[in-house]
């Protein structure tokens, strides 16, 4: 027979009572605000104390995919909190959802609210491929952007490139008319170009405006004296006959 000591029940109760403890499935939670002047670390400070956090992930707010050097002057959007354990999710986010973020009285967030969402049968890898799928996207914004200002480059130096060939094409002319008024001047062939006179328009236009007004002043006294002559006429006929015979007998009498 073995000698081989079989385990006594005292060993299997033992044996039984040490079981592996189970595992416990992670839960995540969704922060769809975050307080202005906090971070990863103070983020993880507070929830810390409401059961024991694994992973932390703060959206930056128009900083995708970037890192800088002031971490704490940083703006948040939102952020995942990931908890070791489902049940402290849930109780983080039926506990504090609508509730101050509290802290001292002088500190800015006292009077703001947490908006916690507890996400089901939701993982990290899933959060993992929504940021690879932002950057992916980010990067082929910055591509097309990129190309268009290429574009716009190219642009820019072909109209350039046509521009300059046009002022030497200008200047070939100028250069060559140059030579043409030389080669005229030589053999006596020059052409004179009368241009009017530019400067003494406005005198012109005064003189003829006082000419035109003396004219009109001659006029006007010629009317004048025209008018008197008929006048005068007029009263002459517009005397009675006898007065004008007896006048001319009076006068033969004498």
């Amino acid at each position: 027979m073995d000698n081989t000591a079989m385990p006594s029940v005292e060993d299997n109760g033992s044996f039984l009572a040490e079981k592996p403890p189970k595992k416990r499935k992670p839960g995540i939670v969704y922060l769809s605000t975050i307080p202005p002047n906090m971070n990863v670390s103070s983020i993880r400070e507070y929830f810390n104390k409401f059961g024991k956090i694994d992973r932390v992930f703060l959206q930056a707010a128009g900083q995708e995919g970037k890192k800088k050097k002031n971490k704490k002057s940083l703006h948040f959007t939102e952020g995942w909190i990931e908890y070791k354990s489902k049940r402290k999710a849930k109780q983080v986010h039926l506990f504090l959802n609508n509730q101050p973020v509290g802290g001292k009285k002088r500190n800015p967030n006292y009077d703001m609210l947490w908006n916690i969402k507890y996400l089901p049968r939701f993982k990290w890898a899933y959060l993992k491929q929504r940021l690879e799928y932002e950057r992916e996207v980010h990067r082929q914004r910055m591509n097309i952007e990129i190309s268009q200002v290429r574009r716009e480059t190219d642009h820019f130096i072909k109209a350039s490139e046509i521009s300059k060939k046009k002022k030497k094409r200008g200047e070939k002319k100028g250069e060559n008319k140059e030579v043409e008024n030389q080669n005229r001047a030589k053999s006596g062939k020059i052409f004179i170009f009368k241009q009017k006179q530019t400067e003494n328009i406005v005198e012109k236009k005064m003189d003829i405006k006082t000419k035109n007004e003396m004219y009109r002043n001659r006029i006007a006294e010629k009317k004048k004296k025209k008018r008197e002559m008929k006048r005068k006429k007029a009263e002459i006929t517009s005397k009675p006959e006898e007065d004008f015979l007896s006048s001319v007998f009076v006068g033969s009498a004498k």
